[in-house]
């Protein structure tokens, strides 16, 4: 590294270094920090204005994603599998899906289906 903390690094503009982490600065002044905290290590990605897009904690239980954007877009040429305790969706207009095949519902409790009109085949 150069005196003064900073460093060239290609495409990314550069780096500075401290005992408990390391930034990174990036092009469209995006910060990249790894450091170190009491609950583990911390790797986080913040936009120009500071706000955190990525931000991924480790922990003595694992890994943490948090991510924040306008868009987020999966893509998979196979499957995308989740596997959770629980798992909630909330939206403020609408969710839809779509499907040449078949949809399939199992529970093994109740399935409650609350709506102001519900269309049935």
């Amino acid at each position: 590294m150069s005196s003064d903390g900073k460093e060239k690094l290609g495409e990314v503009v550069a780096a500075e270094e401290t005992a408990e982490s390391r930034e990174v600065y990036l092009r469209e002044g995006r910060t990249l920090t790894v450091s170190s905290t009491t609950g583990g290590e911390l790797v986080e990605i913040r936009s120009s204005s500071g706000m955190v897009e990525v931000r991924i904690r480790f922990t003595e239980q694992g890994p943490v994603l948090q991510m924040e954007s306008a868009r987020l877009q999966l893509k998979a040429t196979e499957a995308v599998e989740i596997e959770a305790r629980q798992f909630s969706v909330k939206t403020e207009e609408s969710i839809t899906m779509e499907t040449k095949g078949e949809v399939k519902v199992e529970a093994g409790g109740e399935i409650d289906i609350d709506g102001k009109k519900i269309w049935l085949n």
